[in-house]
């Protein structure tokens, strides 16, 4: 009641009614609809509705037939309650969304307030700021009071002296959101990268590293050279882990006050550091191998809920069974879908069912497929499982790639249609796509390390965010790192106008439909409005360019698959002229650069 204060749904089963009838002052006039339910075989699902305003209550009885429940209404078919949580939820945060912004907007006007008087530093005076503040936080200075605004006073001066750029009070707002451990739902375009200088700055400060999280070494490398300006101009050190960089390397960069890094690079050095036999082996501040420190991570619900789950993993190589993975394949390649296994197309599994446990154990002569042969060289089930995987789950040129002279398989990823370099499938399944086609087996890997990004991030002592899109996501963000999500006003008003979205029950008909749009907006005429199509997968992207072309449409396909990598800088920088239709998938970063 006190967090829906207007109303209260329950939906009861006919245990529960009885049960609820036996208590006293029960309503009376629910025994009938009872004793009806039990003579009749049908249940009465029933809405309850109570308005503490008004102490008034009302109820809603739905027959269900109970042997044929479909055919009923009630309260959960109807979806009230998932819409009704669901609508308080958001109406909830909404409304302490406000209050919360109207707070930190005062602590803005004081931010605003100190900077005549901060513009009348020099620059030494600016750099000592930077000793000052340290020296108050290290006598016990509250992090959060008085010093905070000071510093981000001092942030927003430097940024417009070195880089020109001057933080707009949205942007403080952002900063002070992200300090806050908070995830800032920022408009594309609003300046989420300059926003991290405020907090970075803020908590490098109480001499533990600030990390900015994101997704590529390339906007790693490109917000370091710019927004690392504005800390050395306030003599703060900044480092940038890179791939490819050696141990001393990436060691001297952690030792910096602020990092630029990518999570996949973090996540590596951090299962690397877990594997040293010494502390001096370690590269991560404090040489504890754990995080201590202030994190932003940019792109945050590409991060932290898109490949939340997906782990990173060290593994060493050991000797594969070359001819078991080739008989497996020769086996699977005669076994029938439905006749000898069921393929599990969302969860991409197999099952073999008794059949096909028995066929194969005809075939390989053995008695047991789970049974450990004399030469340990692992019981059967594994091997033709992937095999049959290889075979249903896994197709050349979408999943996969045979790399150039069969030098192994290359995994593609499905978000942006790159090609995996490094990574391999564990478990066996990449030497079963490798006996699939043909080509030489290579040696397993046996896993000695992993983590997945969300325990990962957790494990940061002060985690915020930033993206264009978290509201969505605001409740699973909530519940697993205990972030809030904030969404920051534009320092403008939009000009663009943001339609709802529309559901289809088929690809083919929402793909019609995306051929219309393009035709209507001009797409692939002189006079016309450029055209950018985002895709979910590689496969998607090109079934929509076949649906372009059959309109006559020439479109420009953006996906990364190898042949498309040289021209992709091309690609972007023509985006933009008239008529033009550009089909990309999905990738973090790349839709500013468009």
């Amino acid at each position: 009641l006190a967090v829906y204060p207007k109303m209260v749904l329950f939906s009861l089963t006919g245990a529960a009614i009885a049960a609820l009838l036996s208590a006293p002052n029960s309503v009376a006039y629910l025994a009938p609809q009872l004793s009806n339910s039990v003579a009749t075989g049908k249940s009465r699902a029933f809405l309850a509705t109570y308005n503490t305003k008004t102490s008034s209550s009302s109820l809603a009885f739905h027959n269900v037939d109970n042997n044929n429940p479909t055919q009923g209404i009630s309260a959960l078919t109807m979806g009230f309650m998932e819409e009704f949580m669901t609508g308080r939820d958001d109406q909830t945060r909404k409304a302490a969304n406000e209050k919360y912004l109207a707070e930190l907007q005062k602590r803005v006007e004081r931010i605003n307030e100190l900077e005549a008087s901060i513009e009348e530093l020099g620059d030494d005076e600016m750099v000592a700021k930077t000793e000052e503040f340290r020296k108050r936080l290290a006598k016990g200075e509250d992090i959060n009071g008085q010093i905070l605004e000071e510093a981000f006073a001092v942030v927003r001066e430097a940024a417009w002296r070195v880089i020109e750029q001057r933080h707009y009070d949205v942007q403080l707002l952002g900063g002070l959101i992200l300090h806050d451990g908070r995830l800032a739902e920022m408009a594309t375009g609003e300046g989420k990268t300059l926003v991290s200088t405020l907090p970075c700055y803020l908590n490098a400060l109480s001499g533990k590293t600030s990390f900015v999280i994101t997704v590529n070494d390339y906007l790693a490398r490109r917000d370091m050279e710019k927004m690392g300006q504005v800390h050395r101009y306030l003599g703060l050190t900044v480092g940038l882990i890179q791939a490819g960089m050696n141990e001393e390397e990436r060691k001297k960069a952690y030792a910096c006050d602020v990092v630029y890094v990518t999570n996949s690079e973090l996540g590596f050095d951090y299962l690397r550091d877990h594997l040293a036999l010494s502390p001096a082996q370690t590269v991560l501040p404090g040489n504890t191998g754990e995080f201590d420190g202030f994190c932003v991570v940019d792109e945050a619900d590409s991060v932290l809920i898109d490949e939340a789950r997906t782990p990173l993993i060290i593994s060493k190589q050991v000797p594969a069974p070359a001819n078991k993975y080739r008989a497996a394949n020769t086996l699977a390649e005669n076994l029938k879908e439905v006749v000898h296994y069921t393929v599990d197309l969302k969860n991409k599994n197999v099952i073999l069912n008794e059949r096909g446990y028995k066929d194969c154990e005809k075939a390989l002569g053995v008695q047991s497929l789970f049974e450990e042969p004399a030469d340990a060289s692992g019981a059967w089930a594994p091997f033709i499982i992937n095999a049959v995987k290889a075979k249903e789950l896994f197709n050349k040129d979408i999943e996969y790639t045979v790399l150039p002279d069969n030098k192994g398989v290359g995994i593609i990823d499905s978000f942006t249609g790159r090609v995996l370099d490094g990574r391999r499938w564990s478990d066996g399944l990449h030497q079963s796509i490798e006996a699939k086609e043909g080509i030489e087996v290579s040696e397993q890997s046996k896993v000695i390390a992993k983590v997945t990004y969300q325990a990962l991030f957790r494990q940061f002592s002060r985690l915020s965010g930033m993206t264009g899109t978290a509201m969505t996501d605001a409740a699973e963000l909530e519940f697993t790192y205990n972030l809030k999500v904030t969404p920051v006003p534009t320092a403008l008003p939009i000009a663009r106008r943001d339609y709802p979205d529309v559901a289809f029950r088929t690809r083919e008909a929402a793909n019609k439909a995306l051929v219309k749009e393009v035709v209507a907006a001009g797409g692939g005429s002189p006079e016309g409005r450029p055209c950018l199509i985002g895709t979910t997968s590689v496969m998607q992207s090109e079934s929509i360019v076949k649906a372009l072309a059959e309109e006559g449409i020439k479109t420009e396909l953006l996906n990364a698959l190898p042949e498309n990598a040289a021209r992709e800088s091309e690609i972007v920088a023509q985006a933009g002229r008239p008529g033009v239709v550009t089909v990309a998938t999905n990738m973090a970063g790349r839709g500013t650069d468009i």
